[in-house]
């Protein structure tokens, strides 16, 4: 309980503890660059203390700052900073409410050339659909629809509990866990035939890591049609999909297809590697931003 109430509210004995132990350990030392990451829990005396230390002090975030993860210290504090790094385009507006427009970067999402891979070279697709992600209405209902059309789905992800009681004996759903990370995931991804891209609703999301990390597993991206997907591929790197009808329709095709299936895969992740989405070419741009090539 207690910790919950100080992760919500941004208050209470952990994040006292937070905050010390960051003064603590920075407070005899100087730094060329101090990077936070999504610093909802720092006091502004504390990135006071850090700016005074830092040749470039830099926030980034890959989630949202002004709908969920609001913090009222990030807000007091974010004119410390020589650059925000945002991956939400819908969010510069509020940014520029804090900060001037050449003080914030907006970039994509990324994903980890250590680990989005292809699990191995010729290995055989597996027949199915995955998605592993936070479970949401709109999600649900785009599963639904594959597990009706008699498309095998393969879930991973937190608060599925219900769907999963719901769909008990479907031999179409296997359900993976509620924790799948690191290479189990990368894994999950490069086995199936087709990776969902799903976006969430609970804000206007125009493309998530899952965006780069299914197409950089050598997989098939499955996503709905964005100002940001539309940019980042064309209609022979990835499947874009109107509706679930739509997408169910695609699939089908794409299953009865396994050379425009390995196609698609091919050039999806070609794509990715050309375009530089890796967190390595994502970061050495904001190095180059505030002056510190790599």
């Amino acid at each position: 309980m207690s910790r919950t109430f100080s992760f919500r509210s941004k208050a209470g004995a952990l994040v006292r503890d937070i905050n010390a132990r960051v003064e603590a350990k920075s407070r005899s030392h100087r730094y060329d660059l101090v990077w936070i990451d999504k610093g909802v829990y720092l006091w502004p005396r504390t990135v006071v203390s850090l700016r005074q230390r830092a040749g470039r002090l830099v926030h980034y975030t890959p989630d949202t700052a002004f709908h969920a993860n609001r913090s009222r210290h990030f807000r007091a504090s974010a004119e410390l900073f020589d650059l925000l790094v945002t991956t939400k385009a819908f969010e510069l507006e509020h940014y520029e409410t804090l900060v001037p427009r050449d003080r914030v970067l907006l970039t994509t999402q990324a994903y980890d050339s250590r680990v989005h891979m292809p699990s191995a070279v010729g290995a055989r697709k597996e027949p199915v659909v995955t998605f592993i992600g936070l479970s949401e209405a709109y999600r649900r209902r785009c599963i639904e629809s594959l597990l009706s059309a008699g498309i095998t789905v393969r879930l991973g992800g937190q608060g599925w509990k219900r769907f999963r009681k719901r769909h008990k004996g479907n031999g179409r759903l296997e359900f993976l866990g509620e924790r799948i990370f690191g290479d189990d995931y990368a894994a999950h991804y490069s086995a199936a035939s087709v990776g969902l891209g799903l976006l969430s609703r609970r804000f206007p999301e125009l493309h998530t890591t899952r965006t780069f990390e299914i197409p950089a597993c050598g997989t098939v991206l499955a996503t709905e049609k964005t100002a940001d997907t539309r940019q980042f591929f064309t209609g022979r790197e990835a499947v874009f999909f109107n509706s679930f009808q739509d997408l169910v329709r695609r699939i089908r095709a794409l299953m009865a297809d396994p050379a425009r299936m390995e196609e698609l895969a091919r050039n999806g992740r070609r794509r990715v590697l050309a375009d530089g989405r890796d967190c390595e070419s994502v970061l050495r741009r904001v190095l180059e931003r505030v002056g510190l090539p790599c």
